[in-house]
């Protein structure tokens, strides 16, 4: 029970604060002149999943996948391989809460705590 409302949760933080993925996966293997299937016998990891981030249809990755890629890859900066941007009006938010961050959780963030808190032990 606790896990779906967690779900319910992130995802409406992800509509909340609007953002882009970029996962430039099949730009690098294209320039390096490799297949996915190169990369599943590197990595090990399933020809879907890498098919899947390729095509950006995978939502979640989990860090050993990161890891993974990264290092057959030989990428030491995450940001080569996924590239995450907020709307300017997110990033004007994030910066005003963050000044305010100085002692410790806004007022915003309070009131999202003491929600969600509440959301996930009902």
């Amino acid at each position: 029970m606790i896990h779906q409302k967690t779900n319910t949760i992130v995802i409406e933080t992800l509509d909340k604060f609007p953002h882009k993925v970029n996962i430039k996966l099949g730009k690098i293997l294209k320039e390096r002149g490799m297949t996915q299937g190169d990369l599943h016998r590197l990595t090990g990891l399933r020809v879907a999943t890498i098919n899947e981030l390729v095509n950006f249809k995978k939502k979640s990755l989990t860090v050993a996948h990161l890891i993974s890629i990264m290092a057959a890859l030989r990428i030491w900066d995450l940001r080569e391989l996924i590239e995450i941007e907020f709307d300017e009006e997110v990033v004007d938010y994030f910066r005003s809460e963050r000044l305010q961050m100085k002692e410790g959780f806004t007022s915003d963030m309070k009131k999202t705590l003491e929600t969600n808190f509440e959301r996930m032990n009902q």
